[in-house]
Protein backbone atom coordinates (compact mmCIF):
# COMPACT_ATOMS: atom_id res chain seq x y z
CA UNK A 1 0.00 0.00 0.00
CA UNK A 2 1.78 3.28 -1.03
CA UNK A 3 0.35 6.80 -0.32
CA UNK A 4 -0.36 9.71 -2.85
CA UNK A 5 -1.46 12.97 -2.44
CA UNK A 6 -1.41 16.39 -4.13
CA UNK A 7 -2.10 20.37 -3.67
CA UNK A 8 -2.71 23.22 -5.60
CA UNK A 9 -3.24 26.62 -4.38
CA UNK A 10 -1.40 29.66 -3.27
CA UNK A 11 0.99 28.18 -1.21
CA UNK A 12 4.00 26.20 -2.18
CA UNK A 13 3.29 22.93 -2.65
CA UNK A 14 5.94 20.98 -1.71
CA UNK A 15 5.88 21.90 2.06
CA UNK A 16 2.19 21.07 1.99
CA UNK A 17 3.08 17.82 0.25
CA UNK A 18 5.81 16.80 2.51
CA UNK A 19 3.63 17.51 5.48
CA UNK A 20 1.10 14.99 4.08
CA UNK A 21 3.59 12.96 3.38
CA UNK A 22 4.62 12.27 7.20
CA UNK A 23 1.65 11.38 8.27
CA UNK A 24 1.12 9.07 5.44
CA UNK A 25 3.87 7.95 6.70
CA UNK A 26 3.11 7.57 10.31
CA UNK A 27 -0.04 5.67 9.42
CA UNK A 28 2.60 2.45 7.49
CA UNK A 29 1.35 3.87 4.05
CA UNK A 30 4.63 3.81 2.77
CA UNK A 31 8.59 3.60 3.77
CA UNK A 32 11.16 2.64 1.29
CA UNK A 33 11.35 5.91 -1.15
CA UNK A 34 9.44 9.07 -1.38
CA UNK A 35 9.23 12.40 -4.19
CA UNK A 36 7.23 15.02 -4.85
CA UNK A 37 7.03 16.74 -8.57
CA UNK A 38 6.07 20.06 -8.86
CA UNK A 39 5.19 22.48 -12.01
CA UNK A 40 7.32 26.00 -11.93
CA UNK A 41 8.75 27.99 -14.53
CA UNK A 42 7.08 26.36 -17.51
CA UNK A 43 8.80 22.60 -16.21
CA UNK A 44 8.01 20.21 -14.26
CA UNK A 45 10.93 19.84 -11.39
CA UNK A 46 10.79 16.09 -9.88
CA UNK A 47 13.17 15.22 -6.38
CA UNK A 48 12.93 11.48 -5.41
CA UNK A 49 15.03 9.33 -3.52
CA UNK A 50 14.84 5.78 -1.28
CA UNK A 51 14.98 6.28 2.20
CA UNK A 52 12.17 7.87 5.06
CA UNK A 53 10.04 11.41 3.62
CA UNK A 54 12.51 12.88 6.74
CA UNK A 55 15.64 11.17 4.99
CA UNK A 56 14.38 12.43 1.30
CA UNK A 57 13.27 15.49 2.63
CA UNK A 58 15.37 16.59 5.80
CA UNK A 59 13.53 19.48 7.57
CA UNK A 60 16.08 21.92 6.85
CA UNK A 61 17.05 20.49 3.71
CA UNK A 62 17.56 22.66 0.23
CA UNK A 63 14.69 20.84 -1.28
CA UNK A 64 12.50 23.38 -0.21
CA UNK A 65 14.42 26.27 -2.91
CA UNK A 66 13.83 23.75 -5.44
CA UNK A 67 10.87 22.52 -5.53
CA UNK A 68 8.76 26.10 -5.27
CA UNK A 69 5.93 25.58 -7.33
CA UNK A 70 2.37 25.98 -6.27
CA UNK A 71 1.08 22.39 -7.89
CA UNK A 72 2.54 19.38 -6.95
CA UNK A 73 1.78 15.52 -6.28
CA UNK A 74 3.32 13.65 -3.83
CA UNK A 75 4.18 9.42 -3.02
CA UNK A 76 5.86 7.52 -0.58
CA UNK A 77 6.21 3.59 -1.50
CA UNK A 78 5.22 0.58 0.07
CA UNK A 79 6.62 -1.84 -2.68
CA UNK A 80 4.56 -5.02 -3.77
CA UNK A 81 6.13 -8.33 -4.11
CA UNK A 82 6.68 -8.32 -7.93
CA UNK A 83 8.15 -4.75 -7.83
CA UNK A 84 11.70 -3.55 -7.74
CA UNK A 85 13.43 -2.22 -4.80
CA UNK A 86 16.50 -0.06 -3.78
CA UNK A 87 17.20 2.55 -5.95
CA UNK A 88 15.98 6.36 -6.48
CA UNK A 89 15.09 4.83 -9.92
CA UNK A 90 11.97 3.00 -8.84
CA UNK A 91 10.59 5.69 -6.92
CA UNK A 92 7.76 7.68 -7.78
CA UNK A 93 7.06 10.25 -9.57
CA UNK A 94 8.16 8.88 -13.05
CA UNK A 95 8.43 11.59 -15.61
CA UNK A 96 6.87 11.28 -19.46
CA UNK A 97 9.68 11.02 -22.39
CA UNK A 98 9.69 14.30 -23.00
CA UNK A 99 8.73 15.60 -19.18
CA UNK A 100 5.28 17.13 -19.98
CA UNK A 101 4.18 14.33 -17.74
CA UNK A 102 4.75 13.42 -14.27
CA UNK A 103 3.25 10.84 -12.62
CA UNK A 104 2.53 8.67 -9.36
CA UNK A 105 0.46 5.50 -8.84
CA UNK A 106 -1.02 3.11 -5.98
CA UNK A 107 -1.66 -0.03 -6.84
CA UNK A 108 0.02 -2.74 -8.87
CA UNK A 109 0.23 -3.66 -12.67
CA UNK A 110 0.89 -7.26 -12.61
CA UNK A 111 0.38 -7.45 -16.45
CA UNK A 112 3.12 -4.64 -16.66
CA UNK A 113 5.62 -6.77 -18.61
CA UNK A 114 3.57 -7.68 -21.45
CA UNK A 115 2.52 -3.91 -21.65
CA UNK A 116 5.98 -3.23 -21.92
CA UNK A 117 6.56 -5.29 -24.81
CA UNK A 118 3.92 -3.23 -26.47
CA UNK A 119 6.06 0.00 -25.20
CA UNK A 120 9.37 -0.80 -26.12
CA UNK A 121 9.65 2.89 -28.43
CA UNK A 122 10.02 4.61 -25.28
CA UNK A 123 12.64 4.79 -22.93
CA UNK A 124 11.82 3.50 -19.56
CA UNK A 125 14.14 5.34 -16.88
CA UNK A 126 13.18 2.28 -14.45
CA UNK A 127 14.83 -0.04 -16.75
CA UNK A 128 17.05 -2.31 -14.52
CA UNK A 129 19.57 -4.21 -16.64
CA UNK A 130 20.62 -6.55 -13.76
CA UNK A 131 17.48 -7.88 -13.23
CA UNK A 132 15.75 -7.23 -16.19
CA UNK A 133 13.38 -5.45 -14.81
CA UNK A 134 10.84 -1.91 -14.68
CA UNK A 135 8.82 -0.62 -12.44
CA UNK A 136 5.24 -1.07 -13.09
CA UNK A 137 4.21 2.62 -13.00
CA UNK A 138 6.05 3.57 -15.68
CA UNK A 139 4.07 1.80 -18.26
CA UNK A 140 1.48 3.53 -17.37
CA UNK A 141 2.93 6.53 -17.95
CA UNK A 142 3.81 5.76 -21.71
CA UNK A 143 0.83 4.59 -22.20
CA UNK A 144 -1.31 7.44 -21.04
CA UNK A 145 1.34 9.54 -23.11
CA UNK A 146 0.65 7.79 -26.26
CA UNK A 147 -3.07 8.61 -25.74
CA UNK A 148 -2.51 12.37 -24.96
CA UNK A 149 -1.48 12.33 -28.75
CA UNK A 150 -3.98 10.06 -29.54
CA UNK A 151 -6.72 11.88 -28.95
CA UNK A 152 -5.15 15.57 -29.60
CA UNK A 153 -4.70 16.61 -25.73
CA UNK A 154 -8.18 15.35 -24.85
CA UNK A 155 -6.99 14.16 -20.79
CA UNK A 156 -10.28 12.35 -20.13
CA UNK A 157 -10.32 10.73 -23.06
CA UNK A 158 -6.53 10.00 -23.06
CA UNK A 159 -7.29 8.83 -19.36
CA UNK A 160 -10.46 6.44 -20.64
CA UNK A 161 -8.45 4.81 -23.01
CA UNK A 162 -5.34 4.15 -20.36
CA UNK A 163 -7.71 2.46 -18.14
CA UNK A 164 -9.52 0.85 -20.73
CA UNK A 165 -6.07 -1.16 -21.50
CA UNK A 166 -5.10 -1.37 -17.58
CA UNK A 167 -8.43 -3.60 -17.03
CA UNK A 168 -7.19 -6.01 -19.65
CA UNK A 169 -6.24 -8.05 -16.01
CA UNK A 170 -8.82 -8.05 -13.73
CA UNK A 171 -6.13 -8.62 -11.11
CA UNK A 172 -4.76 -5.10 -11.83
CA UNK A 173 -4.76 -2.33 -9.15
CA UNK A 174 -4.55 1.18 -9.93
CA UNK A 175 -5.11 4.91 -8.28
CA UNK A 176 -3.11 7.38 -10.43
CA UNK A 177 -2.21 11.19 -10.61
CA UNK A 178 -0.68 13.19 -12.79
CA UNK A 179 0.37 16.78 -13.86
CA UNK A 180 0.26 17.94 -17.24
CA UNK A 181 2.62 21.29 -18.68
CA UNK A 182 0.48 22.16 -21.12
CA UNK A 183 -1.97 22.60 -18.24
CA UNK A 184 0.05 23.90 -15.36
CA UNK A 185 -2.82 24.92 -13.21
CA UNK A 186 -4.66 21.16 -12.70
CA UNK A 187 -3.70 17.87 -11.40
CA UNK A 188 -5.23 15.30 -12.81
CA UNK A 189 -6.46 11.81 -10.25
CA UNK A 190 -8.01 8.64 -11.57
CA UNK A 191 -9.59 6.59 -9.57
CA UNK A 192 -9.39 2.80 -11.30
CA UNK A 193 -9.82 -0.49 -9.57
CA UNK A 194 -8.69 -0.25 -6.06
CA UNK A 195 -9.39 -3.39 -3.82
CA UNK A 196 -9.96 -1.27 -0.69
CA UNK A 197 -7.82 1.41 -2.40
CA UNK A 198 -9.81 5.02 -2.11
CA UNK A 199 -8.80 8.38 -3.17
CA UNK A 200 -10.41 11.61 -0.85
CA UNK A 201 -10.39 14.92 -2.79
CA UNK A 202 -11.04 17.86 -0.76
CA UNK A 203 -11.25 21.87 -1.55
CA UNK A 204 -11.07 24.85 1.09
CA UNK A 205 -11.74 28.10 0.05
CA UNK A 206 -8.65 30.66 0.35
CA UNK A 207 -6.23 28.08 0.78
CA UNK A 208 -7.12 25.59 -2.72
CA UNK A 209 -7.78 21.73 -3.66
CA UNK A 210 -5.77 18.60 -2.49
CA UNK A 211 -6.15 14.53 -2.33
CA UNK A 212 -4.50 11.61 -0.68
CA UNK A 213 -5.52 8.33 -1.24
CA UNK A 214 -6.27 5.84 1.75
CA UNK A 215 -6.88 2.29 2.92
CA UNK A 216 -10.49 1.37 3.68
CA UNK A 217 -10.17 -1.22 5.91
CA UNK A 218 -14.48 -1.77 6.06
CA UNK A 219 -14.16 -1.79 9.89
CA UNK A 220 -16.97 -0.24 11.43
CA UNK A 221 -15.63 2.47 13.98
CA UNK A 222 -11.97 2.50 12.92
CA UNK A 223 -11.29 5.92 11.04
CA UNK A 224 -9.66 5.95 7.56
CA UNK A 225 -6.17 6.52 7.76
CA UNK A 226 -5.48 8.70 5.03
CA UNK A 227 -8.01 11.11 5.99
CA UNK A 228 -5.43 11.93 8.72
CA UNK A 229 -3.46 13.38 5.77
CA UNK A 230 -5.97 16.12 4.96
CA UNK A 231 -7.04 17.49 8.61
CA UNK A 232 -4.21 19.67 8.85
CA UNK A 233 -5.93 21.58 6.16
CA UNK A 234 -9.64 20.76 5.70
CA UNK A 235 -12.71 20.98 7.94
CA UNK A 236 -14.67 17.90 7.36
CA UNK A 237 -17.58 19.49 8.71
CA UNK A 238 -17.34 22.61 7.17
CA UNK A 239 -15.29 22.19 3.68
CA UNK A 240 -16.37 20.31 0.57
CA UNK A 241 -14.49 17.18 0.23
CA UNK A 242 -15.65 13.48 -1.90
CA UNK A 243 -14.27 10.04 -1.65
CA UNK A 244 -13.95 9.18 -5.51
CA UNK A 245 -15.76 6.21 -6.61
CA UNK A 246 -13.93 3.43 -8.85
CA UNK A 247 -13.78 4.48 -12.84
CA UNK A 248 -14.04 8.30 -11.87
CA UNK A 249 -11.51 11.19 -12.63
CA UNK A 250 -11.05 14.41 -10.71
CA UNK A 251 -9.76 17.49 -12.39
CA UNK A 252 -8.55 19.49 -9.13
CA UNK A 253 -7.98 23.55 -9.76
CA UNK A 254 -6.99 26.18 -7.37
CA UNK A 255 -10.75 27.13 -6.70
CA UNK A 256 -12.36 23.74 -6.94
CA UNK A 257 -12.72 20.27 -8.35
CA UNK A 258 -14.97 18.66 -11.24
CA UNK A 259 -15.23 14.90 -11.05
CA UNK A 260 -16.43 13.08 -14.95
CA UNK A 261 -17.04 9.28 -15.19
CA UNK A 262 -14.50 7.29 -17.13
Amino acid sequence: MCGICGYVGDRQAALILREMLEIMERCRLGFESAGIATIQDNEIVLMKDTGSVNEVFPAHGTWSQVLRGQIGIGHIRYPAKIAPVGKSKFAHPFYGCDKRIALIHNGVIYNYEEIWRELRHHEFSSFDEEHNKINDTEVIVHLLEDEIVNSNGNIPKAVSKTCERLSGNPQNMYLIAFLFLPQPSKIYVVSGRGNGRKVVVANKRGFGSLFTSYRDYGIEGRETLGFEAIKPYIDLNQDKFDVLPFNTLAILTEDDYNCISI
